[in-house]
C-alpha cells in the first residue's frame, strides 16, 4: 500500500477534512486512514470506516440470494454473521440487508461482481454506502462510553455479538452492531451522512473520560 496525501482522502468519509493528524493509503481503490500519530493504539479507539465496500439489497427473495451467494444468513432479524473471509452481513428487519467488507477482507472480494449476483426478480438495491456514514468503536468501556450518548442497555449481558439494534444515539438515529475484530469488541455505528461531523464530536467526547482517541483501520487488524 502507497502512503498518499490527506488532501487525496477520498471524501465520501464525509468528516475527511477532520483526519490531518492520520496515516493514509490506498486500499481497494480508496484513500483510507491506516492509524493516527499518537504512539501506538488506544485503549479505545473511534475509527472511520465510512470508505469501506459496502451494498444493500432488500425484497422477498433477497435471503435466498444470499444464501445461493455463499454468503452467512442472519437467521433473525437485526442480527448479524461475520464470516472468516471478512463479510459483515447484517439483517435489518425481515427482508432487508447489508453485506459490508470488514479491513483486512480477503483481496479477491468483489463487492460490485457480488452486487449483479444478488440480483434478479424479487430483489432490490439499498444505497447504503452514500447515505450512511460507518463509523467504529473498538477495544474498551464501550457499553460505558455508549450509555452517555445512548438509552439502550449495551452491556455485554444485554447486548451480545451478533446483536444490532436501531436507535438514537446522542440524538442522531442510527444502528448499532455488536461484533469481535483482532481480539477486540467492535460497535459499528451507522448513521445518517449528514450527521457524521457531529456524531463523531460526540462520541469523541463521550470517550474523553476513558482515553479513547481517534485510531486507524489498522486497530481494528493488530491483536493486542
Amino acid at each position: 500500500m502507497t502512503v498518499i496525501k490527506p488532501e487525496l482522502f477520498n471524501s465520501r468519509s464525509f468528516i475527511y477534512r477532520t483526519h490531518q493528524q492520520a496515516e493514509f493509503a490506498e486500499v481497494a481503490g480508496a484513500a483510507q486512514v491506516l492509524s493516527y500519530a499518537q504512539q501506538g493504539d488506544p485503549a479505545t479507539g473511534l475509527i472511520d470506516l465510512s470508505v469501506r465496500p459496502r451494498i444493500g439489497l432488500r425484497g422477498p427473495n433477497a435471503g435466498e440470494a444470499l444464501l445461493a451467494a455463499g454468503l452467512l444468513h442472519p437467521q433473525q432479524p437485526n442480527t448479524l454473521t461475520v464470516s472468516d473471509e471478512g463479510v459483515m452481513v447484517l439483517r435489518l428487519g425481515r427482508t432487508e440487508y447489508w453485506v459490508l467488507a470488514l479491513p483486512g477482507a480477503s483481496a479477491d472480494l468483489d463487492l460490485d461482481a457480488l452486487q449483479q449476483q444478488l440480483s434478479g426478480p424479487g430483489i432490490y438495491p439499498v444505497y447504503c454506502h452514500d447515505s450512511y456514514t460507518w463509523l467504529a468503536l473498538a477495544g474498551e468501556h464501550l457499553a460505558d462510553i455508549m450509555a452517555k450518548v445512548c438509552a439502550v442497555d449495551l452491556r455485554e449481558e444485554s447486548f451480545t455479538p451478533g446483536d444490532l439494534v436501531m436507535t438514537s444515539l446522542a440524538r442522531v438515529g442510527g444502528i448499532i452492531c455488536h461484533h469481535q475484530m483482532a481480539g477486540k469488541t467492535v460497535y459499528s455505528i451507522f448513521s445518517d451522512s449528514a450527521s457524521a461531523g457531529y456524531l463523531w464530536d460526540a462520541l469523541l467526547d463521550a470517550m474523553a473520560e476513558f482515553e479513547g482517541a481517534p485510531a486507524g483501520q489498522n486497530m481494528l487488524l493488530n491483536s493486542q
